[in-house]
């Protein structure tokens, strides 16, 4: 198991996981816009099984977990939660003391992680998704 910065190399593994991850996934041309992020971390067991993007807020105030997945052959298996807590590490090596995030608000498994990681609702952003609303969570780190 390694959990290392993305690779250009990895995008098409990540962009596998990302399309059986979600609903309306992210194109490829976004993940290589976040190549030269050192927040944007995969999880690699022989091949990528995980990634996640933290990055800072838009006021830099707070660390911003933008995205995480882990492929469906992998889930419940704790790589989710491995990414999350190597993405709060980087957050606070960044100089970070709390992290952001946005959850489709009817994604009850996802808020469900979140919330057992030690994050709360701060707040519902109305239409933030084009199918959903997103609940702002938050947690001091």
């Amino acid at each position: 198991m390694i959990i290392r910065r993305a690779l250009e190399s990895d995008i098409s593994e990540i962009v596998d996981i990302e399309n059986c991850s979600f609903q309306v996934p992210w194109p490829d041309f976004l993940f290589k816009a976040h190549l030269s992020n050192p927040g944007f971390l995969v999880y690699e067991e022989g091949q990528i099984r995980g990634y996640a993007i933290v990055s800072s807020s838009e006021d830099r105030q707070k660390a911003h977990l933008q995205s995480i997945a882990v492929h469906s052959d992998s889930r419940r298996q704790g790589i989710a939660r491995k990414l999350l807590e190597w993405c709060i590490d980087l957050a606070k090596v960044h100089g970070f003391n709390e992290m952001m995030l946005e959850v489709r608000e009817k994604n009850m498994d996802a808020r469900s992680f979140y919330s057992d990681n030690g994050f709360t609702v701060e707040g519902k952003i109305d239409g933030y998704y084009l199918d959903d609303n997103a609940i702002v969570m938050g947690k001091k780190i």
